[in-house]
């Protein structure tokens, strides 16, 4: 992953997402993300090359939400997570490698 893909990962973060486990909102991520490029393509390039993701990123706060029907009843509620800005930028990251393999092994 080069520094440049980093930034325009960074900058598709969505600034209205709500902060995961770790805090940090995406729009002040998006905000030093100049600052943190750097360090970040470092710490995705060896998550990618030893195969092994932070326990961090994977941690995830979930909040049951109301879909209808009887309140009482657990199956009107859906979960949603939400997981730290660092976890989407790395799903992103790898989401956009497996895609563009796919492609050139004409896969899809």
């Amino acid at each position: 992953v080069t520094i440049n893909k980093i930034k325009l990962a960074l900058n598709k973060l969505k600034t209205t997402a709500s902060a995961g486990q770790d805090k940090l909102k995406p729009n002040i991520i998006k905000l030093i993300s100049d600052e943190i490029s750097l360090p970040l393509t470092h710490i995705i390039n060896l998550i990618f090359e030893h195969n092994k993701v932070p326990d961090e990123f994977k941690f995830a706060n979930i909040t049951p939400i109301y879909k209808a029907g009887n309140s009482m009843e657990v199956q009107n509620y859906r979960p949603i997570s939400v997981l730290p800005a660092f976890s989407k930028l790395m799903e992103r990251l790898l989401h956009d490698r497996i895609y563009v393999f796919l492609q050139q092994n004409e896969i899809i």
